[in-house]
């Protein structure tokens, strides 16, 4: 039996293009997208998502030829709605690490700082705790599954072959407003009560200028910041479900699809 070129690069068109798709969210994707994560294992996970999930797709479009222009358009298209899906997983999960780069600033605990794992930078130490907890909250709360759910709704609302609006690119551009804004509303309970007892030094200051009030409020404001942090850390977890809705809700508009069905 003999199989012509023009089939065998149909037969790899049906797998190769979704299979872009969802190996683009994998790379992007928060935990899974991480640097301790190896290439190979994230290429096999596609791989074995996309044969899983392969009968359930809707055809791919017969009449472009995998190597052609038009096939590489296609091919950049897939990569930009995985890439586009993952990034907003990474923007919920970065937004509590500026939390702790927050509350680290405010209470001089922004000395200690140690290596990220996920991307290989240095950071502070609070960041990186707060970073470990909410990647925890997301295993747990089966996030990476739900986003598994989404990229494969995403090619019966959003086929091969349609593309990301402008306006798309602009909800993304915006998540770094949404990251800003409800980092500095979390940790606004730490800033006040940080600003309350540095106000409190600065006038006791004022008043006694013979004592040393800068070296026992350093401490203080350590032993005040971690005080601060524990008290956030026991509230984490709505605080991130109700984040978590709102990326869920930005990757449903950009996949077009109605996230209360």
């Amino acid at each position: 039996m003999e199989y012509p070129t023009a089939m065998i690069l149909d037969w790899m068109a049906n797998y190769f293009w979704p299979w872009t798709r969802i190996s683009s969210m994998l790379m992007t994707m928060t935990f899974f997208g991480a640097r301790f994560v190896p290439v190979r294992v994230r290429l096999y996970l596609s791989l074995a998502v996309t044969f899983a999930v392969m009968p359930a797709l809707p055809a791919v479009p017969d009449d472009i030829q995998l190597v052609s222009f038009a096939g590489f358009l296609i091919l950049a298209q897939q990569v930009l709605i995985g890439v586009a899906m993952g990034t907003v997983t990474q923007f919920v999960i970065q937004t509590f690490v500026l939390l702790g780069q927050i509350l680290g600033m405010q209470s001089s605990l922004g000395f200690a700082s140690m290596v990220d794992p996920a991307n290989g930078q240095n950071t502070p130490l609070l960041g990186q705790i707060y970073l470990f907890l909410v990647t925890m909250l997301f295993l747990a709360t089966d996030g990476h599954l739900e986003m598994l759910k989404l990229v494969v709704m995403s090619f019966d609302t959003l086929p091969v072959g349609s593309m990301l609006s402008a306006v798309n690119y602009q909800a993304l551009a915006g998540w770094f407003g949404i990251m800003f804004s409800v980092a500095l509303s979390i940790s606004l309970v730490g800033i006040i009560a940080l600003l309350t007892i540095n106000i409190s030094f600065g006038i006791m200051t004022r008043a006694a200028p013979q004592l040393n009030i800068f070296s026992l409020g350093f401490a203080f404001a350590l032993i005040v910041g971690l005080f601060v942090s524990w008290y956030i850390m026991a509230g984490l977890l709505p605080q991130y479900q109700q984040h978590w809705q709102t990326g869920i809700s930005s990757v449903c508009d950009l996949i077009r699809l109605n996230c209360d069905l």
